[in-house]
């Protein structure tokens, strides 16, 4: 069953039946402020900081689902019948709504008893305001008198004061209105927030409950119902931003109307007002929003035979990805802000995928994991940037919604709270960013370490290289630590093969950027490592027709043969192709295996059988329900490693089977089964050990995309910047005579047009740039050229 489609010359997935399964939100804003909205206008907004400034309220998990948000409300004021432009809340008869979203924006449209309304939600670049853009139209043949409400409910601004402690909170708020303006505080803090608009109001209510009214919720607000607001406003109780205008329409007349939600107080509004009541402002801000997008996009854009991956990698998701470098994990209808900073090992892998398309908050993103790991060599796992940054300063009387920031002494955990995995990834997010830019002075940046003390990036990474050489069990693999990227494996003492293969591969990219570097003697020293644990793994972890996925700390070996649950993980073996580490035989039968066992028509499960019997020598992992995150289900964070491994092998039939798997595009006409979003990765589906199998859970905020993203352009397409040129070594369907990739590198474009005469999978037996045959790589060229490039497909 479909409940919408994607409109990629718009760049827009269309909902044209709204009341789907679960909530299909979107992100909006680029900078500090920040919505989280669905398709039915339910969601948040915070600036900065999703934990400790939101500005709207939401009751996450609630029911009704996904309420409140920001809402307009239209009444008829001859009959009295109201009803919402984004169907919700007041629902009603479904014809007639749809919503659009796009990047960085959502649209709700709807036609009822002949007024067509549409409201636009988005946040201008360089503005700390929503804006809610709303233009009406009467289609009917005689005159129309309606009023037009806006209602947005503030928050208490923090997670706990907004969920707890009411009997302090209810007393913290106050708002009132003056000038058109209404200003919402909390006398425990010097911010303010506003709603202005372009017109001058007809009515308000500050108040959530006198506006709302006893007994009643957002579907039938008794200030909507009766037509008229009561102009409430006072100091303490629960606050709302409802501006009311009435306005008359001619048969065939339309109007438009703009409501402004900001960060700041009155005169901030007055002047957000004065700026957005020229409607050509409004429409200059989203004309520039789209060429924000536009640009972004523009560095990567492919035309291949499989018209689902066109639409993912064109459109969504880079726009995935850019979503979690600026925002992190945090804000969405899953992670409400109860925590706020970054996660070591996400973020690394974040910073990693869009050096392309966002540099510079990559860079930013990396010289922050600098600043959280320490000089012993591992990260912290969950930090937040602003504790090594100037401190605020406190007021001088004691507020209880002060930020807290610990006590340095404590911020540093000791290894029984460090994951083994974390910091690997900064590795090859650094050798990345410097392959795309060209940056290799960033090598020599000075970060300082999380318990003191500073030194270069490139320090840093050696540290990081040399915390995992020394950290080894009995059999020479790496231990587990407390987690090893999959958090409920818990191996304690145990031996992780996954961070051993982690390892070698980010041996590898340290080994090529210290090369690059000239500095030989480093390069020779860690590739000797590289080759010593390549070689250990190979002996140690190799079970005869797969790899083991660990070694208990007694000694148990996990993911053997004669495993009866937890037999296959999927990341030991993919990452043992990924890293380098296996051999072609080995590697062969590893991913013939993860193909046996692992494979469904929904993707990948991240181990089989499903784990039923507690063990905690494995971890907690043995206590999650079969089929349901990481234990059995369709984890899709690991899935593109799998895609990669496969390229390396040359088998592209198989890589695109695996691809086509997961790929929420194609899953489009099952949305009764899927339930989220098409548009955007989740971070698991339910795995055939469970009864609800296909069933995806948590969009948006996932490592799929970017993972996604980069396997499919850089190992499927196989355009892989490298630190003296581009190369192109492609893994495709055999039946794929063409395809083309639009890339731009380190200033210059490069149009790219992929020929298989010889329908193979993998293998280049030519590569022309500008008529001229290329050695290899594609030479880095002068910034602001256009290059044309032929490469030929065949066997060597």
């Amino acid at each position: 069953m479909k409940y919408g489609y994607f409109d990629n010359e718009k760049r827009e997935y269309v909902i044209d039946r709204v009341d789907v399964p679960v909530s299909w939100t979107n992100y909006l804003g680029v900078e500090d402020l920040c919505a989280v909205i669905n398709h039915t206008a339910g969601g948040y907004l915070f600036y900065k900081s999703p934990e400790y400034h939101r500005i709207t309220r939401f009751r996450s998990n609630g029911v009704p689902m996904d309420r409140p948000g920001h809402y307009i409300y239209l009444r008829d004021e001859d009959t009295g019948e109201f009803w919402s432009v984004s169907w919700q809340p007041c629902g009603g008869d479904l014809s007639g709504y749809r919503c659009r979203h796009g990047l960085s924006y959502s649209v709700y449209e709807c036609e009822r008893n002949d007024i067509q309304a549409g409201q636009t939600l988005f946040i201008p670049r360089g503005e700390a305001v929503e804006l809610w853009d709303v233009k009406l139209e009467n289609r009917s043949e005689r005159k129309r008198n309606l009023s037009v409400w806006s209602y947005a409910e503030f928050s208490y601004h923090q997670i706990p004061i907004d969920n707890q402690n009411f009997q302090m909170s209810l007393y913290c708020a106050g708002s009132d209105y003056a000038d058109g303006i209404i200003d919402y505080e909390l006398f425990y803090e010097h911010t303010h927030q506003f709603m202005a608009s372009s017109f001058v109001p007809d009515g308000f209510d500050c108040l959530r409950d006198r506006f709302i009214g006893p007994y009643r919720t957002e579907t039938n607000p008794l200030a909507v119902e009766q037509g008229v607001c009561f102009g409430s406003y006072e100091k303490g109780n629960n606050h709302c931003a409802a501006l009311q205008k009435r306005i008359s329409l001619n048969p065939g007349e339309s109007i438009r109307l703009v409501w402004m939600l900001g960060e700041g107080g009155r005169e901030d509004g007055r002047r957000i007002r004065e700026k957005y009541r020229d409607f050509s402002a409004v429409d200059a801000a989203f004309k520039d929003l789209a060429g924000y997008w536009d640009k972004k996009l523009s560095r990567l854009q492919v035309s291949t035979p499989n018209p689902d991956m066109n639409t993912m990698l064109n459109i969504w998701n880079l726009y995935q990805s850019e979503v979690n470098i600026m925002f992190s994990r945090f804000a969405s209808f899953i992670e409400v802000g109860g925590r706020t900073g970054l996660g070591y090992r996400d973020t690394a892998q974040d910073a990693m995928m869009v050096p392309h398309s966002n540099p510079e908050k990559c860079k930013e993103r990396i010289l922050q994991l600098m600043q959280g790991l320490t000089s012993y060599g591992y990260g912290l796992h969950l930090f937040d940037p602003a504790w090594f940054g100037p401190q605020p300063e406190k007021p001088a009387y004691k507020s209880p919604t002060v930020i807290p920031t610990p006590d340095k002494a404590g911020i540093v955990h000791g290894l029984e709270d460090a994951c083994a995995d974390d910091a690997l990834w900064l590795v090859a997010a650094v050798a990345e960013y410097v392959r795309e830019t060209g940056e290799m002075d960033f090598c020599d940046a000075v970060a300082g370490y999380a318990d003191g003390g500073e030194g270069t990036v490139y320090e840093h990474m050696k540290k990081i290289l040399d915390f995992s050489a020394e950290q080894i069990g009995s059999h020479g693999i790496c231990k587990g630590l407390r987690a090893d990227w999959n958090d409920c494996l818990n191996l304690g003492g145990g031996e992780s093969a996954m961070v051993s293969f982690l390892h070698v591969w980010a041996l590898g990219h340290f080994v090529d950027l210290a090369r690059a570097l000239g500095r030989e003697a480093d390069a020779g020293h860690y590739e000797a490592m590289r080759i010593c644990v390549a070689e250990t793994c190979r002996r140690e972890l190799w079970d005869g027709d797969w790899y083991l996925r660990g070694i208990t700390a007694d000694g148990r070996k996990i993911g053997t043969h004669v495993d009866t649950e937890g037999k296959v993980h999927l990341e030991s073996n993919a990452w043992a192709i990924l890293s380098g580490a296996a051999d072609a035989v080995q590697g062969r039968k590893a991913m013939d295996a993860v193909d046996t066992y692992l494979y469904t028509d929904w993707g990948l499960r991240l181990n089989a059988p499903s784990y039923t019997k507690p063990d905690d020598g494995i971890g907690f992992i043995t206590r999650v329900y079969p089929g349901v995150k990481e234990n059995g289900s369709v984890f899709s964070h690991p899935n593109p490693w799998a895609w990669c491994a496969e390229a390396m092998l040359g088998r592209g039939e198989r890589a695109m089977k695996f691809y086509n798997a997961l790929c929420p595009a194609r899953q489009n006409d099952k949305i009764e089964i899927r339930q989220s979003e098409p548009y955007a990765y989740c971070q698991f589906i339910m795995g055939p050990d469970h009864t609800a199998f296909g069933r995806a859970r948590h969009p948006f905020m996932t490592g799929s995309g970017g993972w996604s993203y980069f396997a499919a352009t850089r190992y499927l397409l196989g355009v892989r910047p490298q630190f003296d040129g581009l190369q192109i070594d492609p893994c495709i369907p055999s039946d794929w005579k063409q395809f083309e990739m639009t890339r731009c590198w380190r200033g210059a474009e490069y149009h790219i047009t992929v020929h298989n005469p010889e329908g193979v999978e993998k293998g280049v037996v030519s590569v022309v740039c500008d008529g001229k045959v290329c050695d290899g790589r594609i030479p880095v060229m002068e910034s602001g050229t256009v290059h044309e490039v032929v490469v030929t497909m065949g066997r060597e």
